[in-house]
């Protein structure tokens, strides 16, 4: 197993290995990597999904996928533009708001009382140009930010929901099921990792306003955050090639997918680890 950075700050990418056929020492190698660098890139990994499904089971029990999406009460979330026909679908379908939706900086389940630890998402069919896929580690966000604003971050909570991020692209995304399974909770600002102690912030596009601050305020703080954030040398840009396997932390990793030709077919198969250290809270 050999590994080389992708980004100054966090990040490797791991070659000469077969996650179908890992043995002890290497599985624990995997796992100390993500603690450390929070984003994994495995290159050349032709797998099935129940291959994806074991391979991710070394980090985690795993979600089960929610309903409203592909691959509902499943292990797995099918991202794709492609119908069950093998068509691509139009922009309005569902599909295609919830690849909208996912182009907004987010954490993936923040908005659940169980959150994501990790992501494990394969590429299957991917189009000839854009589809990228951007990270920034909010570790390094963390650590970069004035003292002031990290103690005033350290002490918040805010509020995450998933119709709020889904409303951005259309009111009426969310139905009537997932709105009822999935009500307001309520989340740290900023996390810490229970092995290496490391802070990182923790907000993104569920995060629908910041507790015990103004509507003003939050809106401010949020946008300031999220504007820091995204600085172009925090982030690093995935461009995708068939077979590419990215693992990433949802503690410490903000994520977005870019556009691309809508008329171009793309299939990505994710599963999502849950954080098995922290809950968040209902709000009252």
């Amino acid at each position: 197993m050999k590994t080389k950075n992708i980004h100054t700050d966090f990040g490797k990418e791991i070659s000469d290995v077969d996650i179908t056929k890992l043995d002890k020492e290497e599985s624990a190698k995997i796992i100390e990597l993500f603690e450390e660098y929070s984003l994994l890139i495995i290159k050349n990994q032709k797998i099935t999904n129940d291959e994806q499904i074991k391979f991710s089971k070394i980090f985690g029990k795993l979600e089960i996928t929610k309903p409203g999406t592909l691959g509902s009460n499943s292990n797995v979330v099918i991202l794709t533009n492609i119908d069950e026909f093998g068509n691509v679908v139009s922009t309005s379908h569902k599909q295609s708001k919830n690849d909208r939706a996912n182009q907004q900086w987010h954490s993936d389940s923040s908005f659940k009382i169980v959150p994501a630890q990790a992501s494990i998402l394969s590429g299957k069919k991917i189009p000839s140009q854009g589809g990228n896929t951007d990270f920034v580690s909010m570790r390094n966000v963390y650590e970069n930010l004035k003292e002031d604003i990290k103690l005033k971050v350290d002490e918040l909570k805010a509020v995450h929901h998933f119709a709020h991020s889904r409303s951005k692209i259309d009111e009426k995304m969310v139905s009537k099921e997932e709105y009822e399974k999935f009500p307001p909770v309520i989340q740290p600002m900023v996390k810490i990792n229970p092995k290496n102690k490391k802070k990182a912030l923790y907000f993104g596009s569920h995060t629908a306003y910041v507790k015990d601050l103004s509507k003003n305020e939050s809106i401010g703080l949020l946008n300031y955050l999220l504007d820091f954030a995204t600085k172009e040398k925090f982030i690093y840009s995935h461009e995708w090639e068939e077979n590419d396997l990215l693992i990433w932390d949802n503690r410490a990793i903000l994520h977005r997918g870019k556009s691309y030709n809508p008329e171009e077919p793309r299939y990505l198969v994710r599963t999502t680890v849950e954080d098995s250290f922290t809950r968040a809270e209902y709000l009252n």
